[in-house]
């Protein structure tokens, strides 16, 4: 099994853990690392390697952080550098989180996997304006 490890500052981490586990239901081989006000980086560390930890076992772990070059995403790719095994994603939404851990759970592979998380998290990204909408507009 593939092991899924997400982590941010604040409460990223259990709160995007929370909507996946609305739709999806709660996850085997999953860990929530956040990174709330007041603690140290030292405390980081030591949750993010409590949650290694637990995912030890698996086969791989992907890794989703909210940003890029903050501490929790630094941390990781400690980890990733140190041991192996990680491949760690940032800029993480939902709609990818979702579909990763769906995908997974169906069995696709890891090289499936990564092939389809980014592009899964940009087609999320979009904008929508209320309007008019022509009536010669076919865009439907």
């Amino acid at each position: 099994m593939i092991g899924i490890l997400v982590t941010g500052h604040g409460r990223f981490a259990t709160g995007i853990t929370s909507a996946l586990e609305l739709v999806l239901g709660k996850q085997e081989w999953f860990e929530a690392v956040d990174f709330p006000d007041g603690d140290t980086k030292t405390e980081l560390e030591r949750n993010m390697d409590e949650a290694l930890k637990r995912l030890e076992g698996t086969e791989h772990i992907l890794a989703f952080c909210d940003i890029l070059s903050g501490s929790p995403f630094n941390t990781l790719i400690d980890r990733a550098m140190r041991r192996g095994g990680i491949t760690v994603y940032y800029g993480t939404n939902v709609a990818m989180l979702l579909d990763t851990t769906l995908n997974r759970n169906f069995g696709k592979s890891l090289e499936e996997l990564n092939a389809d998380i980014v592009e899964k998290g940009r087609s999320q990204v979009g904008r929508f304006e209320a309007g008019g909408v022509e009536e010669d507009d076919d865009s439907f």
